[in-house]
C-alpha cells in the first residue's frame, strides 16, 4: 500500500509537469538527473514516465535525465572529489576491483556494470570519475547498458497509464488487447532477467581476471 501511495502521487507530480510542456521535459530530466546525484532510485519516477509520456517518450526522457545525472557524478567526482573518493574506493575491495578493471577495459566495464545490480548505480558513477574513461565513452556505455531495465520500468508506466484512462466498461471489452500487453510484458522481464545473469557472470569473470 506504501508503494502504491508513493506511485499515486509520482504520477500526479507528472501529470504537473506534463501538462508544462517543453518545461516540463527539462523539469524531468533535471529532477531525475538530481535523483543520480542524491542516489535516490528512479524507478518510481521511471514508471510514472511511462504512464504519463508513454512508452517512446518516457523511454527517451529517463534516458536524458539518466544520462545527465550520470556524467554530472563523474564529473564532481573528477575535478572536486577526486581523492575523497579514492580513498573509499581503497577500503573497498569490490570497488577496488571495478576501478582496476576499467583501467584495462574501460567501456565493457562499465556496460557491464549497468547490466548487473552488482553496486548501486550512483555509487558507481561517483567511483568511475577517478579513472581515466572520457566522458563520452562513459555515457555511451551508460545509456546502452540502461536500455533493458529502462524500457521494462517505461512498458509498465504504459500499461498502468492506459488502464487508468479507460473506465472498467472499456476494459471488460478489450481482454484480448491487454492479455497481449501482459505477456509481453512478461517475456521482456524474463528478457531482462537473462541478460542481467549473463551480465553478472561476465562482470564477475572480469573482475576476477
Amino acid at each position: 500500500m506504501e508503494h502504491h501511495g508513493w506511485l499515486h502521487a509520482v504520477i500526479g507530480a507528472m501529470r504537473f509537469i506534463h501538462d508544462s510542456g517543453a518545461w516540463g521535459w527539462a523539469i524531468f530530466i533535471g529532477g531525475y538527473a538530481l535523483c543520480c546525484l542524491l542516489f535516490i532510485p528512479g524507478s518510481l519516477l521511471t514508471i510514472a514516465a511511462g504512464a504519463v509520456y508513454g512508452f517512446l517518450g518516457g523511454s527517451l526522457l529517463v534516458l536524458t535525465g539518466n544520462g545527465l545525472g550520470s556524467v554530472l557524478c563523474l564529473l564532481i567526482t573528477r575535478f572536486f572529489l577526486r581523492d575523497w573518493v579514492a580513498r573509499k574506493i581503497a577500503a573497498s575491495s569490490r570497488m577496488r576491483a571495478i576501478e582496476k578493471a576499467v583501467r584495462h577495459n574501460d567501456w565493457k566495464l562499465v556496460f557491464l556494470t549497468r547490466l548487473s545490480p552488482v553496486m548501486p548505480f550512483s555509487l558507481i558513477n561517483y567511483s568511475l570519475g577517478v579513472t581515466g574513461i572520457s566522458a563520452w565513452r562513459f555515457l555511451l556505455a551508460t545509456q546502452l547498458g540502461a536500455v533493458p531495465a529502462t524500457l521494462v520500468y517505461v512498458y509498465i508506466g504504459t500499461l498502468i497509464g492506459n488502464l487508468a484512462r479507460l473506465g472498467p466498461e472499456i476494459r471488460q471489452h478489450r481482454p484480448l488487447e491487454y492479455a497481449v500487453q501482459g505477456a509481453g510484458l512478461v517475456v521482456a522481464i524474463a528478457v531482462t532477467v537473462y541478460v542481467t545473469r549473463l551480465a553478472s557472470r561476465a562482470l564477475k569473470t572480469h573482475l576476477h581476471e
